[in-house]
């Protein structure tokens, strides 16, 4: 089984909870995708594609922000989710690495939570570049950090510990996902290794890295951003999002030392 019939099978299985179940569908992180979104609509164009739509959770952030969207994706599953009573809306069933597109068509790509389920992601950026027009944004959103993920998988096989309940619980998430999306979805824990591959087998994207392929590919500038710190939409849900804000702050003034605190990484690319 290679990569992409992994990520069809799990598309299939996961579409009719995937909102339900997925945390980057909660009302905090869609507030900050939004805002996301708004500031790049300002800086650029009116026409965007969507890589790896899914069940349209960029889609519909940005529905009312642009003129013209096209979302893609492989799975038939996923697609059929997508809210498409917007007249400006198009989908299709493709791969991301072969997009259906004349050269500097767009003016915004959007990625998120897309490159790690990508065998040669290098690939897809290409096309990137190559849609977009001169100036144009690439907006990349929760990827997994390697720096974190890696830290987190040190301590494997103490998730029976004395840790608090955020630690273990993060713990368990990473390196145990797989025991979870069987549990979750009914689905076997290997395939979805082999559909998450960059997460599975390299623990994510390191950051400096990133930026030579994007530098290599010929985009302009890229901007990197550590996001979500463990137990934030905790801290968000149960306290406040100014406590949230202040622990963030905090941490975002200790760089370089303390990038091994997030999950995501977010890039904002200019061609």
């Amino acid at each position: 089984m290679d990569v992409i019939e992994a990520n069809k099978i799990i598309s299939a299985k996961a579409a009719d909870s995937y909102d339900k179940l997925e945390p980057h569908f909660s009302s905090e992180n869609k507030i900050k995708v939004k805002k996301i979104l708004k500031n790049i609509r300002q800086k650029s164009g009116s026409k965007l594609l969507d890589l790896g739509c899914g069940t349209g959770f960029i889609i519909n952030l940005a529905k009312d922000l642009f003129d013209e969207i096209h979302g893609i994706d492989i799975s038939d599953e996923m697609l059929k989710k997508v809210d498409t009573s917007s007249s400006n809306i198009i989908l299709y069933n493709c791969m991301v690495e072969k997009l259906p597109f004349e050269n500097e068509y767009f003016d915004v790509v959007s990625a998120y939570a897309v490159l790690h389920h990508l065998e040669n992601y290098e690939k897809a950026l290409y096309e990137a570049f190559r849609v977009l027009k001169k100036n144009g944004y690439l907006y990349i959103g929760l990827e997994p950090n390697k720096n974190y993920f890696d830290l987190v998988a040190k301590y494997k096989e103490q998730k029976d510990s004395n840790y608090s309940e955020i630690v273990k619980k993060e713990i368990l998430s990473i390196c145990y996902a797989k025991e979870k999306i069987e549990k979750d979805y009914g689905i076997d824990g290997d395939i979805f290794n082999l559909s998450e591959y960059t997460k599975s087998f390299y623990s994510g994207f390191d950051a400096k890295e990133f930026q030579k392929i994007i530098k290599k590919i010929g985009f302009n500038k890229c901007e990197v951003f550590y996001e979500w710190y463990p137990g934030q939409g905790r801290i968000l849900h149960q306290q406040s999002e100014s406590d949230a804000l202040i622990i963030d702050n905090y941490l975002q003034k200790l760089m370089p030392f303390s990038k091994c605190f997030y999950k995501y990484l977010k890039f904002i690319i200019i061609k």
